[in-house]
């Protein structure tokens, strides 16, 4: 399976790297968060299902091998936040990585 981060999204709380700090980690300069690696086990979908259902903007997408795309919803409203993260995504994310390694 595949994990892939929303840089563009995420919030940088760091709920993923909490809850599965193998798998996510966080950009020293900026705080967003990646993905450790190109793939992740199957033994992890459990896991990595419940870091991005505790994503407060639903920013992480789990693609099944079979090419299902899972994405989190995030019900709630958003962050207040939320516009000044958009306007400085440019600054973080220049390059436009999707977050995998």
């Amino acid at each position: 399976m595949r994990v892939v981060v929303d840089q563009d999204l995420c919030g940088t709380t760091g709920q993923c790297v909490l809850t599965l700090p193998g798998t996510f980690r966080q950009r020293e300069p900026d705080g967003v968060a990646e993905v450790c690696a190109a793939t992740v086990p199957q033994a992890l979908l459990a896991a990595v299902r419940l870091a991005a259902s505790q994503c407060p903007v639903a920013a992480i997408r789990v693609i099944s091998d079979a090419g299902d795309d899972e994405r989190a919803s995030a019900d709630a409203a958003p962050s207040p936040a939320e516009p000044e993260r958009h306007a400085a995504k440019d600054q973080r994310n220049p390059e436009g990585h999707d977050g995998t390694v």
